[in-house]
């Protein structure tokens, strides 16, 4: 009778071993850092991975809806940051980006930095950023918002539901295009 109980409860064991093991990930496990414009994978300098810049097809994870990519290089000098590279590339003339993620609460956090040599003061370039519908950023003018060129800006929405399994970033031309840097996606 032992012998039976005992395997009975390895073999249980073991079942909910390979059920977990196996489980899609949570939304608060969830993480998608994305180094806008850049060609290949990115570690930062507390050790996140960021993922390089893409075009977004459904079932592909996430990437962007159309625009255009430049890398500025790396002898391009960005005041506010411990990781200047996510700030050196950067996607531009984009409609949305899309990620597929695990329905749940995230918190999103955009990168930006005026790096474009014919801006050379505020007001050229001002967009609106919504986030799964909801305005995160009226009228934003990135060298402004940083309080000068080549700085770092990171605008922050936390809360965000995700009830589809899309998370959608929408990007409104008001002058010029839009321009993004990076794209952080963390589970809450």
């Amino acid at each position: 009778m032992k012998t039976r109980f005992g395997f009975f409860v390895t073999a249980l064991v073991a079942v909910l071993v390979i059920l977990v093991c196996s489980a899609p990930a949570s939304a608060q496990t969830f993480a998608l850092r994305v180094d806008a414009g850049a060609v290949s994978a990115y570690t930062d300098k507390a050790g996140n991975s960021w993922q390089a810049d893409k075009s977004y097809t459904k079932g592909n994870g996430f990437g962007f809806v159309s625009g255009d990519t430049v890398d500025r290089g790396t002898d391009v000098k960005i005041e506010g940051t411990e990781d200047p590279r996510i700030y050196q590339t950067e996607h531009y003339a984009m409609d949305s980006f899309v990620a597929e993620v695990p329905n749940g609460k995230y918190t999103v956090r955009l990168h930006f930095a005026e790096t474009y040599d014919d801006i050379t003061f505020d007001g050229p370039r001002v967009f609106d950023v919504k986030v799964q519908g909801a305005e995160m950023a009226k009228d934003l003018d990135i060298s402004k918002a940083a309080g000068g060129l080549k700085k770092a800006l990171v605008k922050e929405a936390k809360g965000v539901e995700v009830t589809d399994g899309t998370l959608k970033i929408q990007f409104v031309s008001k002058q010029q295009n839009p321009a993004i840097n990076g794209i952080e996606i963390t589970g809450e």
